[in-house]
């Protein structure tokens, strides 16, 4: 009996065709039509079901578009024994990120891919990324949030995006990752522990959570005025294992002690935060700076989020 896969369409470059103003998403019923024609692979082996979510560029992308999406998955996980969605790779880590944190332990595999290049141009990269996301979900021995690009089979909330060029886009900030290849899928250590729950609650605190990179000339005044704008959770992208400078640790420290929360999380791709490794890192811990550890600044984002939303409630 053929494995029932509902593929949700987003938009992204995977769909895109060309117009007037450049390329834009062309996600419809019509064109999902022709690429599944194209896929004798996947449509003999599967029982595919195209729906299209929304048709957007995912710099558009938002946290109701991330709502939208979870709501989709947790309404159709009974009915399906995966789910692979296409989608565009500049925002594809943070949707994946987020859709870790909504939908925990899950009993189905739910794959997002998309392209470097749309499916129809030539030697576009669409065609196999799409034919290994069916792969991995029909050979998935667990359920999860699971990225799939470029022969990777990744964490959703591990993964990053790493080149705005080469199809090997994405990888693991921490190494654990599994592969396709010669139409074999190994998977990385991802086993679920619980039972499914779905809580899209994060969404309440968006626009409430910042993203700061720290750098030489990083002004510490920034932080109160976005406090005293709203903002209520800080993800700090730190120097190496977790360095920051005394004036920022010292602003940090000033609204967490009025309520807002913060975490660091690494510049580097690998090897991850460790505040307990220089002074400067354990004055962050003493200031209330939560140690991200191997977190990704997408995983954090939305870690965060859940923690804002949780303590506003």
């Amino acid at each position: 009996m053929r494995k029932r896969i509902l593929w949700i369409q987003t938009g992204g470059t995977f769909s895109c065709a060309g117009t007037e103003s450049g390329l834009a998403p062309c996600s419809s019923e019509e064109q999902a039509r022709k690429i599944l024609l194209l896929m004798p692979q996947i449509i003999e082996r599967y029982e595919v079901t195209p729906i299209v979510l929304m048709n957007i560029d995912s710099s558009d992308m938002t946290t109701a578009d991330h709502k939208r999406i979870g709501d989709t998955i947790d309404e159709n996980i009974v009915k399906y024994d995966g789910i692979v969605i296409t989608h565009g790779t500049d925002t594809m880590a943070y949707t994946a990120a987020t859709l870790s944190v909504m939908l925990q332990n899950l009993p189905i595999p739910v794959v997002l891919t998309g392209s470097q290049r749309p499916f129809f141009d030539k030697d576009s990269d669409a065609p196999k990324n799409f034919a290994d996301a069916f792969m991995a979900v029909g050979k998935a021995s667990m359920g999860g949030i699971f990225v799939v690009f470029g022969g990777r089979i990744m964490r959703g909330c591990d993964c990053t995006k790493v080149d705005t060029v080469s199809d090997d886009a994405f990888c693991s900030a921490t190494g654990n990752e599994g592969k396709t290849a010669n139409g074999n899928v190994t998977f990385s250590d991802n086993e679920n522990q619980g039972s499914y729950s779905y809580d899209s609650s994060l969404c309440k605190a968006d626009g409430k959570v910042a993203l700061l990179d720290m750098h030489p000339s990083f002004n510490p005044d920034m932080i109160a005025l976005l406090y005293d704008s709203g903002i209520r959770g800080f993800v700090i992208r730190c120097y190496g294992a977790g360095g920051m400078p005394e004036k920022v640790r010292a602003a940090l420290g000033t609204v967490i002690a009025k309520g807002a929360k913060a975490i660091a999380v690494t510049q580097c791709l690998h090897g991850g935060a460790d505040l307990g490794i220089y002074a400067v890192g354990t004055d962050a811990e003493k200031a209330g700076i939560i140690d991200g550890g191997n977190m990704t600044a997408e995983y954090a984002l939305a870690v965060m989020m859940k923690t804002v939303s949780d303590i506003e409630q």
